[in-house]
């Protein structure tokens, strides 16, 4: 099933570079909006010799690749947003904008959401900023990661969470 769903979408001329890893298909796309070459990984959740929905899917890859920079730009100014009220008036060392500061480095679809993956390497050096978005494009979620190996990942049920996380003191206290 998923080699004729890599097929279906190999030909659609989406992705380029197309090829199955762990039953998901990835392949590399650019997104105008973003400026940005990526990895999309295209999720079917296959259940038990169920074919996957590849309308859904596709149209899925065509919305976000096909993104258009005002819309672009509302999902940054939500992510941005949500970050710097979780941040709130601590004090930062850095002072570029994460606006200038977020990279989209790959993209996840699934049928009814996407995840998109951005580093920003000055805001967040050791760190992934993860988005998912709903159908219409807007932010469902967030969460901020640790990029480590062997680094606890957070993850949170609601941004409300996100924020209530970063704003907690984790200060580590002397003995």
């Amino acid at each position: 099933m998923i080699h004729k769903f890599r097929e279906a979408i190999a030909s659609s001329g989406v992705l380029t570079d197309v090829e199955v890893r762990d039953d998901i298909v990835v392949g590399r796309a650019r997104v105008l909006a973003a400026q940005a070459d990526v990895w999309v990984n295209v999720d079917p959740e296959l259940e038990d010799g169920e074919a996957p929905d590849a309308t859904a899917l596709l149209r899925g890859i065509d919305q976000i690749l096909g993104v258009s920079p005002t819309q672009w730009g509302l999902i940054i100014d939500q992510i941005v947003g949500e970050v710097e009220a979780a941040v709130g008036d601590e004090p930062v060392q850095e002072t570029t904008s994460l606006r200038s500061d977020l990279v989209l480095k790959s993209v996840v679809v699934f049928a009814g959401t996407t995840l998109l993956r951005f580093e920003a390497p000055r805001q967040f050096p050791d760190s992934w900023i993860h988005a998912q978005l709903d159908e219409q494009l807007a932010l469902d979620d967030l969460a901020v990661d640790a990029r480590e190996v062997d680094a606890e990942t957070v993850s949170f049920n609601t941004v409300d969470d996100l924020l209530d996380h970063v704003s907690e003191d984790n200060t580590p206290r002397e003995p």
